[in-house]
């Protein structure tokens, strides 16, 4: 079946001498694997710069439900994103956003509500004249939103926020925080603009990842952040 779409390129994988699997979270399909040929030979026509990860594409791509390869037949920029490539900062959260999307887009249906919300980040993210230093941190709390686990803000006044129930409480258990950190977060939950050191930012960052793996997304191997903690 031919379907036309657009696409967001997570990230890409070396096959064979010239050629690419991609994987690619679509519009109207889901994420799926596209096998790219002769796309690194000197001769192709398409150009690596449309698989940089983020990349907003328009795509027609043949699609069988079997197959654990697609293959694209015509692929064009939707929309260019010079500013995330040429920024280093924000190629850095980009790197950081497929990571994490590689890790918690395992359906394979279709899901445009998430997919709107995505592309929308991007295109926020490559328009933004400053870029927000909080922004891993903005992008984790709301996808947890599309996903199905949004942190409660109800009762923000509680000392306490649960990570395993996504709520303030007043009673201290596991996977709880408090003090600064509940705050910083209950900050954030509230849209407000904060000031964050780098160490409190890492370490609001790994509370995040750590959220994320009591509800069932395990970011454990996501490398980037690491290297965003020195951001800044």
């Amino acid at each position: 079946m031919i379907t036309k779409t657009k696409a967001i390129c997570l990230h890409t994988y070396k096959y064979s001498e010239t050629s690419i699997i991609a994987k690619i979270f679509t519009e109207k399909i889901g994420i799926c694997s596209y096998i790219v040929k002769g796309i690194r030979s000197k001769k192709s026509k398409n150009k690596m710069a449309a698989f940089q990860p983020l990349s907003l594409l328009d795509l027609e791509v043949s699609h069988h439900p079997k197959r654990d390869l697609q293959f694209i037949k015509d692929i064009k920029i939707e929309v260019p994103t010079i500013q995330i490539i040429n920024s280093i900062e924000k190629r850095f959260f980009s790197v950081f956003i497929s990571e994490v999307l590689l890790k918690v887009l395992i359906k394979e249906d279709p899901q445009p509500t998430l997919f709107n919300f995505i592309w929308g980040k991007i295109i926020s993210l490559e328009k933004s004249e400053k870029t927000n230093e909080n922004y891993p941190l903005i992008f984790l709390i709301e996808l947890s939103k599309h996903l199905g686990f949004h942190p409660s803000n109800d009762n923000n006044n509680f000392p306490y926020f649960n990570l395993k129930t996504g709520e303030f409480s007043k009673i201290y258990q596991d996977h709880t925080i408090q003090g600064s950190l509940k705050n910083h977060l209950t900050l954030l939950l509230k849209n407000k603009k904060i000031t964050l050191s780098k160490k409190d930012r890492s370490v609001l960052l790994n509370t995040l990842i750590g959220y994320y793996r009591l509800h069932h997304y395990n970011l454990n191997n996501v490398r980037s952040h690491e290297i965003i903690q020195l951001l800044n």
